[in-house]
């Protein structure tokens, strides 16, 4: 009797310890891990850089994989100024989404690991030419 008790208990415990879809090694889960400020043709700008206001900007986010195998799609939040939104990952591949920048100070910043990026843009008209 104890013998059945005993398989009974390991075919128990070997379905509750199964692994999720998530841990399964099979899967590739996509990790965020920078987020800039890019011009359109590429290029980082940074919180010392001149902003242009006839340039377009855009909000870049760098992934990498983790485990190997069929990727995970993957939904990655983020903050421009406090306002949320989200960026979805089915691929290993940088993506970017257009933003404009705001007068004063822009902060992107990646809501899972607190990862920042800032650029100031103060407007001309501010500036007197002084000879």
């Amino acid at each position: 009797m104890n013998i059945r008790v005993c398989i009974y208990a390991i075919a128990i415990l070997t379905m509750f310890s199964s692994c999720s879809k998530d841990d399964d090694p099979s899967n590739t889960i996509i990790k965020a891990t920078s987020i800039s400020i890019i011009k359109e043709d590429g290029t980082f700008i940074s919180v010392f850089d001149c902003v242009n206001p006839s340039e377009k900007y855009s909000v870049l986010i760098k992934v990498e994989g983790e485990g190997s195998g069929t990727v995970k799609e993957s939904v990655v939040p983020y903050t421009i100024n406090g306002e949320l939104y989200s960026m979805t990952f089915d691929r290993l591949e940088d993506q970017q989404n257009q933003i404009n920048l705001i007068e004063g100070e822009n902060v992107v910043q990646l809501v899972e690991t607190g990862f920042v990026a800032k650029v100031s843009y103060i407007a001309q008209d501010d500036f007197e030419l002084v000879e």
